[in-house]
């Protein structure tokens, strides 16, 4: 559920572990791999290797050496995060489709910075998905995505960044040019109805979470 297209590039960072599986449904055959810091432990994890490893390596994370592979060591005292520098590696690469793995779990507050890069890829003209094996986590911008009917995931809709007009077609809770307010929860675990499910973004920036209801 999604529709996402595969990566142009993959971002691994050092939350949740994400089955290989789950990580090579993403990835095409020449997917670009950045491994941000301890991320690396990730996509290893995941029989991977990255073509560039970029952190202060504060966790002491212990790189396998490859001629392919390229390092690029940060001062700890910066500005962003380690993610956040590997989203910026890939955004001057061109890169345009990115998922991150890794990007859930751990600290509460890399998490939340983590959804905040989505949104700032997407005013970007970048799409930058996270995903885990219970998530897919994506922002809308002045456009519609269509998702597979699935009633074994939850959607929900959240404002980012200011209001945003959203319109649901195909949902358990339709609705028609509805402004989302940040901090509102009424967008909270809505269900698709129909065999292909539309959510459009007119206006502001939503950010979209779809989520197995097992979980």
């Amino acid at each position: 559920m999604g529709n996402l297209k595969k990566a142009d590039c993959a971002i691994f960072a050092a939350g949740s572990a994400v089955s290989p599986s789950r990580v090579r449904t993403f990835l095409r055959a020449d997917t670009f791999l950045i491994a941000a810091d301890a991320g690396y432990k990730l996509c290893r994890a995941c029989g991977l290797q990255p073509d560039l490893v970029i952190g202060d390596f504060d966790s002491g994370e212990a790189l396998s050496a490859d001629a392919h592979m390229q390092v690029i060591p940060l001062n700890p005292i910066k500005d962003d995060t380690d993610t956040a520098c590997a989203y910026q590696q890939a955004a001057v690469r061109g890169f345009k489709n990115i998922v991150l793995f890794g990007g859930t779990g751990g600290r509460l507050d890399h998490t939340f910075a983590n959804f905040d890069l989505c949104a700032y890829a997407k005013k970007q003209g970048i799409a930058l998905s996270i995903v885990d094996d219970h998530h897919l986590i994506f922002a809308l911008q002045n456009e519609t995505r269509v998702l597979e009917g699935d009633q074994s995931k939850y959607v929900s809709v959240f404002a980012i960044g200011g209001a945003c007009t959203v319109s649901l077609r195909g949902f358990a809770y339709p609705l028609t040019d509805y402004i989302f307010e940040p901090f509102c929860g009424l967008g909270v675990s809505n269900e698709t109805t129909a065999s292909k499910a539309e959510i459009e973004v007119k206006a502001g920036t939503a950010l979209i979470f779809v989520t197995d209801k097992d979980h």
